[in-house]
């Protein structure tokens, strides 16, 4: 081994076998050094992502940003000088409006001073108007349609016809129909609740399982617009698409700025999406990360709100690490600079810089895309969102696109504070009612109508409720 001959000293021979024990002991422990280091490294990022997961369900539990600050975060310091409140210094004040209308005039007069309780006192050339809004609470009104019949030769039989507001076989009138199914699906109201608040402001008593039946009348009438809604989806120019959790299923919600259709599905996968808009879409698919969304043959935007949420995920992760932490705050400034952009493409007229400062950003986050990272999980998010480069930049060449899901987000919204106090639905007649009555409220709001008028019309006349709500496909850009 050491380039001699073998000893014949049995000494040296000794020290010779005590060398080769030492050297294949320190080959051993060096493996095993290595295999440690290798088992912390890994020990290292299984602690970081429980660390991140910690945050996470700090932030869903206190309501708190808690992914944002860190136990070096000056800004908990005792030293540190909360914001006054109120309006800032030079803030013009705002009071409501005067009413368009006075429906009752009071004049206000006294016979004593109301400070001293002094009668002496004599009438001023002065006066000063106060106006004040209330609301009238009705009662319960009664109507009874008396039905004439009419003898039809052609039919041979006497026929009558259906009053104004009427609806036939229903002992609850259109208005408090609406209000119900208004209450329940705009306001989140539970049905045992819109019971009490009946019979306590309208003295109107009926059993809370009766609202189940409101609903199923409302998403009858209304299924014919909900088809019509669902099937003109894919003639949209863009849809925003996305998913929650709804009672051991999925809510998906498809909306553009004048439409919304709400599905209940059993997944959340490629199989929903594809019923719903086949194998491909000729407009452009705004959306998260989810893997779901790569099986359709479209041009994509995802969302890049969520592309920062992970951004600063792993930003976190890495906190310890200064080289990572300075590209992921490179890639978080380059991204807000594109989003900036997009909020320019919506205004009328477009700066005259614009495109070289759309260049300039879009070679920015190539370049930054393109630069490897040392930690394997980094790198790995930063081949995944170069790998959807294109999926992040086609809000730039196609105005009207957004560049996050905010849209459908605040829709699916409603739903989770709903699912949150009703758990959901606990039937498939349930789920139908929801995924009707919702679509075709949230319709109407994003076209500027009052969901309330708009339920009464479906259910005295939902005819003219099919032309109240616009299909048109050139409304939504």
């Amino acid at each position: 081994m050491f380039g001699f001959g073998k000893p014949k000293d049995p000494e040296i021979r000794s020290l010779r076998k005590e060398g080769l024990k030492i050297v294949r002991e320190n080959h051993r422990l060096r493996r095993k050094n290595e295999n440690l280091e290798k088992e912390m490294n890994i020990m290292r990022e299984e602690l970081r992502r429980l660390e991140c997961i910690v945050r996470e369900y700090q932030e869903m539990l206190f309501k708190k940003k808690a992914l944002r600050y860190n136990k070096k975060d000056d800004r908990h310091d005792d030293s540190h000088t909360p914001k006054k409140p109120g309006a800032p210094l030079g803030h013009e004040g705002t009071t409501r409006k005067t009413p368009d209308r006075i429906d009752e005039h009071k004049d206000v007069r006294i016979d004593r001073c109301p400070e001293c309780s002094s009668q002496d006192i004599t009438p001023c050339q002065k006066y000063s108007d106060h106006y004040q809004e209330d609301i009238i609470i009705p009662q319960t009104k009664v109507t009874r349609f008396r039905h004439h019949y009419y003898w039809c030769p052609s039919c041979k039989k006497a026929v009558h016809g259906t009053g104004l507001d009427e609806i036939p076989g229903s002992y609850i009138g259109p208005n408090a129909k609406a209000l119900a199914g208004f209450l329940h699906y705009q306001m989140s109201v539970p049905y045992r609740k819109i019971k009490t608040l009946f019979k306590e402001m309208f003295s109107m008593d009926f059993d809370p399982t009766s609202c189940v039946g409101f609903d199923t009348k409302i998403r009858i009438l209304g299924e014919p617009l909900y088809e019509k809604l669902k099937t003109s989806l894919k003639d949209r120019p863009y849809l925003n698409v996305d998913e929650t959790g709804w009672s051991g299923r999925w809510l998906w919600c498809y909306a553009t700025l004048k439409h919304a259709v709400y599905r209940i599905e059993a997944g959340r996968g490629q199989k929903e999406l594809r019923g719903m808009l086949g194998d491909s879409y000729k407009g452009v698919l705004i959306s998260d990360f989810l893997g779901a969304y790569n099986g359709i043959r479209s041009l994509k935007q995802r969302c890049l709100v969520h592309a920062l949420r992970l951004i600063e995920k792993w930003s976190v992760y890495y906190e310890n690490d200064p080289k990572v932490v300075r590209y992921f705050a490179e890639l978080k400034t380059t991204v807000k600079r594109i989003i900036r952009l997009n909020n320019r493409m919506n205004k009328k007229k477009l700066p005259k810089d614009f495109s070289l400062k759309k260049a300039d950003a879009v070679g920015q986050l190539r370049r930054l895309l393109s630069r490897k990272l040392e930690p394997v999980k980094a790198d790995k998010f930063r081949r995944k969102l170069l790998d959807r480069f294109d999926e992040l930049v086609t809000c730039l060449n196609y105005k009207g696109i957004a560049s996050h899901n905010n849209l459908v987000e605040r829709l699916l919204r409603g739903s989770v504070i709903m699912r949150k106090i009703t758990f959901g639905n606990r039937s498939e007649k349930g789920e139908r009612n929801h995924e009707v009555i919702m679509s075709l409220i949230q319709t109407a709001r994003l076209q500027n109508l009052n969901p309330l008028p708009f339920l009464h019309t479906l259910l005295t006349d939902n005819r003219k409720a099919a032309t109240v709500i616009s299909l048109d496909s050139t409304s939504a850009c």
